[in-house]
């Protein structure tokens, strides 16, 4: 299912194609997220919990003074290295309490290419998405989605599900 943010990045410009890639946690995919932490800070999967937006599995971030980060590859060669491509990415999250959480794009060489802050109310789970971003031409992107914690006297739990990356050319 796409989402009308999603569909609405292109709205007026004509495409040439469109490459689309899917994450929802659920089998094979669940090895391909890799999490990082820092401080009281931690990430990780849930495996048939019953605490999935769609299938059987999810992810998760948590932290109050530390922070942590989960993160994927996407494999981008097939789209061509021309003027105008770009990407979009969207991902359900499910946090405990209000939070803001980063959605960052990074290239293999290590180099952070965009980055946007999302702040959501707790409750159930909700969209959250980047901007249209250019491709630059690289080979493959990394998609982060990070929480830092707030240092305040609550620990901040947050569900992640179904990542949607979508390249346009």
């Amino acid at each position: 299912m796409m989402s009308a943010a999603m569909s609405v990045v292109g709205a007026g410009t004509a495409h040439a194609g469109l490459m689309q890639f899917e994450n929802g946690f659920e089998g094979d995919q669940s090895t391909s997220w890799e999490s990082d932490s820092a401080g009281d800070g931690s990430a990780g999967i849930e495996i048939n919990s019953g605490n999935a937006r769609t299938g059987a599995n999810n992810g998760w971030v948590r932290g109050q003074f530390g922070g942590a980060s989960e993160k994927t590859w996407v494999y981008t060669a097939g789209v061509p290295n021309v003027a105008g491509a770009g990407c979009v990415a969207q991902i359900y999250v499910r946090p405990r309490l209000r939070t803001t959480l980063v959605l960052e794009i990074w290239s293999p060489s290590g180099g952070k290419r965009y980055s946007v802050d999302r702040t959501v109310e707790a409750g159930g789970y909700q969209r959250v998405y980047t901007d249209r971003w250019p491709l630059f031409g690289e080979q493959n992107m990394q998609f982060r989605i990070v929480l830092h914690g707030s240092g305040d006297a609550g620990v901040n739990w947050v569900r992640l599900d179904d990542l949607v990356m979508q390249c346009y050319w």
